[in-house]
């Protein structure tokens, strides 16, 4: 039996209209999905970010969360989570590993995008790292907005150091041997010069060489030149005084960075010098506390 087109047309109109306020429906739920969805991102992001802040004792922090798809927060994907920090001191690595946490969150990206940060005495202009493949708990992280990582992947970073914040350390790590230090940076030598404290005397000495990376952690002034008074020493008293003052710094030691950082190369600039490697997240060296 056929269909009269007047009515078969009403119909159609009537299939076309409730298909469109369906639309028009779950249009409105997603928007206030993604409504709810930023406002809990922002929420996460401001006490990760007051969190961080407590760990370092003060300072700029923030935190910007991406995540990995409409519902990729609630899942724990995270595309990327960035911190950016400035103006404080640091005894360590803000973050650490607590590997027996579960592996339950996914961060594809890590970065960490710090400003005028002191480690440990030596005051950084800049630090940039990017680690990829970070996993987290995720059940922390939702119910307490508390980010505990519990495994990394390797990674990239790079430090900026300015000369005279390279000198300051260099008196504060030396004292009280060594009264004065000035250092100049150039993109082919680097010049320590200043005062000593030798048998009661001050002497006034420098040393000339290129910042060089070594072993990963340490960093030298390498194939040295040092005058005593104006006078060039020997070539035993030049080895002597070479290894007493090397390293000038080591990361592990020195900067509390243990395993997180592996030195390839040192760039030495204008008034600058940028040490670029392989970077993760370390492992913590404190007791299990859940």
């Amino acid at each position: 039996m056929s269909t009269h087109p007047i009515v078969d047309l009403r119909r159609r109109g009537r299939s076309f209209w409730r298909i469109k306020a369906v639309k028009r429906e779950w249009l409105a739920v997603l928007a206030i999905l993604l409504t709810v969805g930023k406002g809990a991102i922002r929420e996460v992001e401001k006490s990760a970010a007051r969190e961080i802040r407590q760990r370092v004792g003060g300072g700029d922090i923030r935190v910007h969360i991406e995540p990995d798809g409409v519902d990729g927060l609630l899942k724990g994907r995270l595309k990327r989570l960035t911190v950016e920090a400035s103006h404080f001191a640091l005894e360590g690595l803000p973050f650490t590993l607590e590997e027996y946490r579960p592996k339950t969150g996914w961060i594809k990206q890590f970065v960490m995008r710090l400003h005028d940060v002191s480690l440990r005495g030596l005051r950084a202009e800049q630090v940039y790292a990017e680690i990829p493949d970070v996993r987290y708990d995720r059940r922390l992280a939702m119910r307490r907005r508390i980010f505990r990582l519990s495994n990394t992947g390797v990674g990239h970073a790079e430090i900026v150091v300015l000369q005279h914040d390279l000198a300051a350390y260099i008196r504060r790590k030396y004292a009280p041997y060594v009264r004065q230090v000035q250092v100049e940076i150039t993109p082919t030598e680097t010049r320590v010069s200043g005062s000593v404290l030798f048998l009661g005397s001050e002497l006034r000495f420098r040393a000339t060489g290129q910042l060089v990376p070594r072993e990963g952690r340490y960093l030298d002034l390498a194939t040295a030149h040092i005058e005593i008074e104006g006078s060039e020493l020997p070539p035993a008293a030049v080895e002597t005084l070479r290894q007493w003052l090397n390293p000038l710094i080591d990361a592990d030691r020195d900067l509390g960075l243990h395993d997180g950082l592996y030195v390839e190369a040192v760039i030495s600039e204008v008034g600058q010098m940028r040490a670029r490697g392989k970077a993760h997240i370390p492992r913590s060296l404190n007791i299990k506390v859940k």
